[in-house]
């Protein structure tokens, strides 16, 4: 008999913070395709989503309602095919009290204590763009005759519907989704969504669907949420001055990351004025407007450092989609007030 398959997605706040609050943390990139690619790939289609009300609403997922197995969305690709080997009827396997798999009934299955199984953060997630799953470059979108593809250290792909204009050199590994236009711009390592636009410097870094770096400015090891705008001249620092370890906010608390390379995970709806300094390693909540230098991390849904008023939130988001062919129309309004009461719940 096929087993049928759900994904569970955990309760805010988890490892993926900022980005779990308002989106599937199963639609993160990791390896230039979204995890429910690889899981979908790895157990073929899904019965369905568990997940916040709020979220397979403004989704329009499908809840699961019969399935045999869950599967944690924040499983790593790898050790999918070993978690399902490891499981037997009535067991669930556990990896520092979240749960990561199970096979029947959670609540009267047997528990099993694993390791390594889950992604720690966002910052393990940038940290795969050397590792795509494309062996050959394909270019079919549009590149000028005067930009550069440099696919001697990783193979490049441009999807049919991007451009690439003057004066831009990509180096690969790199995926640049259809409807995304680079423009004077250092590209290496990257992956770029659909309906974005760049420009400046990107380095080792994830760019979602309709965000935008216009202009010039470092990004470098970053993920950066949708519909989000940095302003020109904005810069992400990826490195400590002393070469230390860099900690990042995960939602409940400071998580040493053991790297000496990481940058800022700003999620979606973010606003960064021109000039915004973001430092190495700080979170900025979604829908959250920052200007100058960010020392500290920011929470969702704060306007300089003052909490926004819903309803102009609301307002200010379905003024944009009115303003760009984007997807998430329809239940802007039942995601921003399911993002903050969720926020507001669960703040320590």
């Amino acid at each position: 008999m096929k087993l049928k398959y759900a994904v569970y997605e955990e309760a805010y706040p988890d490892g993926f913070y900022p980005f779990s609050l308002v989106k599937p943390s199963s639609f993160i990139i990791y390896r230039y395709r979204k995890l429910i690619e690889w899981i979908k790939e790895e157990v073929g289609e899904i019965e369905g989503f568990i997940a916040p009300e709020y979220i397979i609403d403004a989704y329009e997922l499908k809840e699961a309602k019969n399935f045999d197995v869950i599967i944690n969305s924040r499983i790593k690709p790898e050790r999918i095919r070993e978690a399902l080997d490891q499981l037997k009827d009535g067991e669930s396997l556990w990896e520092n009290s979240t749960l990561v798999a199970s096979k029947g009934s959670v609540k009267n299955s047997v528990k099993k204590e694993v390791n390594g199984f889950l992604f720690k953060g966002s910052w393990e997630i940038t940290g795969s763009l050397f590792s795509p799953p494309f062996e050959k470059s394909s270019i079919e979108g549009e590149v000028n005759k005067f930009s550069t593809i440099d696919d001697s250290k990783g193979p490049v792909i441009i999807e049919k519907g991007a451009r690439i204009e003057a004066m831009t050199v990509i180096y690969g590994p790199a995926y640049i989704s259809a409807g995304s236009v680079i423009s004077f711009a250092k590209v290496t390592a990257s992956y770029i969504g659909k309906n974005c636009r760049i420009g400046g410097e990107l380095e080792r870094s994830i760019v979602e669907d309709f965000a935008n770096k216009v202009h010039f400015g470092f990004v470098g090891d970053s993920y950066i949420g949708s519909y989000s705008n940095l302003g020109a001249g904005t810069t992400t620092s990826n490195l400590k001055n002393t070469y230390g370890t860099i900690r990042v906010f995960n939602g409940r608390k400071k998580v040493d990351t053991g790297k000496i390379k990481v940058g800022a995970f700003i999620g979606d709806f973010v606003r960064a004025s021109i000039n915004t300094s973001i430092m190495s390693g700080k979170t900025i909540g979604p829908f959250s407007h920052v200007s100058g230098t960010v020392d500290s991390d920011i929470a969702p849904f704060l306007f300089y450092g003052t909490p926004m008023d819903l309803t102009k939130v609301i307002e200010q988001t379905k003024r944009y989609f009115a303003s760009k062919n984007t997807e998430l129309k329809t239940h802007v309004e039942e995601l921003i007030n399911g993002a903050y009461k969720t926020f507001t719940e669960n703040k320590s």
